[in-house]
């Protein structure tokens, strides 16, 4: 059998438009309830087969020097659907990563790129993974992981392994304002001490399809109060955007660091950028639009 060619995928990034933190259980872990949806930011992920003796994964970029070729996601979800598949167990790759997706942001790149490889090596080899085992291996990526199955908007609840899809069209202007600090996901979450009610999914998507700003006013990260005070940047960030007043809405996006603004216009929010880039200079700043 001919070896793969080498093929080049797109690995989005996501924000999460509300996130709600309902509680912290005994095994540690948080339930959560949240709003995603895909926007237009890439990395950039080639792959081929080799006959070399062992698979090479290289990331590249700006936002790649804190990265391990060994231990990371993608290695995760090889290595786990090698073990559950005989098709692919001795086949290797070459896999180049070029990280466009800030690392420690909030916007789920290393989640990404590993559903992203494991969907095409499914679909190039034919591979018949059961969903037990499928759900099995996005949980080792990450609880959320699955929602880069496809492109929809999605609801999520519980460890954010519960997924309600979502088929509404945001079309939103969002401009990306990342402080060039990374937060870690596992501190944010223990030192949290902000917590919310649980909110009816149907209610919510009724609003959305009636009024999305009634929605905006509504929609709270309750992450942001602890990541404010272990990275003060995204305060000062969200309180500049706010005072702009030609925000529509502005948050920070999973456990940050990464902020975010919607705009009603391109105009809007070339204006924005505009402002933001004189104030933060070195702040990485990009303006993109949800998927759907």
């Amino acid at each position: 059998m001919a070896l793969i060619k080498k093929t080049t995928l797109k690995s989005p990034a996501k924000i999460n438009l509300h996130l709600r933190v309902l509680k912290k259980v005994p095994n540690k872990y948080h339930l959560i309830e949240s709003l995603i949806s895909l926007i237009g930011l890439y990395d950039e992920i080639t792959i081929n087969e080799t006959l070399a003796k062992k698979t090479k994964i290289t990331f590249l970029g700006k936002f790649s020097k804190t990265i391990t070729s060994h231990d990371n996601s993608i290695v995760t979800a090889l290595s786990s659907l090698q073990n559950i598949n005989e098709k692919i167990r001795n086949k290797n790759f070459i896999i180049k990563v070029k990280k466009n997706i800030p690392v420690g942001s909030g916007l789920g790149g290393g989640s990404s790129n590993a559903v992203t490889v494991l969907l095409f090596l499914i679909k190039k080899f034919n591979l018949n993974v059961k969903k037990k085992n499928l759900l099995e291996i996005l949980n080792k990526i990450g609880f959320d992981s699955s929602i880069f199955l496809n492109k929809y908007p999605k609801f999520i609840s519980h460890y954010g392994e519960r997924i309600n899809i979502f088929k509404h069209k945001f079309r939103l202007n969002v401009l990306l304002i990342y402080p060039n600090k990374p937060n870690f996901t596992k501190i944010i979450y223990q030192k949290n001490k902000s917590f919310s009610k649980t909110f009816s999914i149907k209610k919510t998507q009724q609003t959305i399809k009636k009024n999305i700003h009634e929605y905006f006013h509504t929609a709270n990260n309750d992450l942001v109060h602890t990541a404010k005070k272990i990275n003060p940047r995204i305060g000062y960030i969200i309180e500049y955007l706010k005072k702009q007043k030609i925000c529509d809405f502005v948050q920070m996006t999973g456990s940050g660091s990464c902020c975010f603004a919607i705009f009603k216009s391109k105009k809007t929010l070339l204006k924005c950028e505009k402002l933001v880039k004189t104030h933060y200079r070195s702040y990485w700043t990009a303006k993109t639009k949800t998927i759907t």
